[in-house]
């Protein structure tokens, strides 16, 4: 996924989103989620969201906010990384227990990358999740803590060809 939005970028700090084709990520499709940036509330909508990331939660989440899939103790730090993602910018890599929104221990990666809207601005994410047990029933029980590791890589350092 990262090879084909730095493809689809092109110049530019970031890809549109309507310039992502799925059938060019159609093998990881399963794994991939979008989300509105609503930048005047600050808020995240889920656009949309792969088979796998359904399943995680036990159902669709397309249209949920941010705050209606995540639990309220882990809701200001998923916040606070996505919003790096668009206002930085940055590209996140995440890897370890990921998906602690659940209060599952779900152990994987996660790759979030910024786009734009039609106007240029940075009004979206996409990203793609990747566990080690899809299968809520091979999960293991409820976290104690965040056993995360985090990386954020700015895109404006690799503007101007230096990068």
């Amino acid at each position: 996924m990262l090879s084909y939005w730095l493809k689809s970028r092109g110049d530019a700090l970031a890809p549109r989103r309507t310039d992502i084709d799925p059938t060019a990520i159609g093998p990881i499709l399963a794994s991939v989620w979008l989300c509105d940036y609503l930048p005047e509330e600050r808020r995240f909508r889920m656009r949309l969201a792969g088979e796998d990331i359904n399943l995680l939660y036990s159902r669709n989440i397309t249209q949920c906010y941010f705050e209606e899939i995540i639990a309220p103790p882990l809701l200001a730090d998923v916040v606070r990384r996505y919003r790096r993602v668009v206002e930085e910018p940055a590209i996140l890599h995440c890897g370890g227990h990921i998906y602690l929104a659940t209060q599952r221990s779900d152990v994987g990666e996660r790759l979030v990358l910024p786009l734009a809207g039609d106007d240029g601005a940075l009004t979206h994410v996409i990203g793609a999740s990747v566990y080690a047990a899809p299968d809520p029933r091979n999960r293991a029980g409820p976290i104690m803590r965040e056993s995360m590791a985090e990386t954020f890589t700015p895109l404006a350092a690799s503007i101007g060809g230096d990068g």
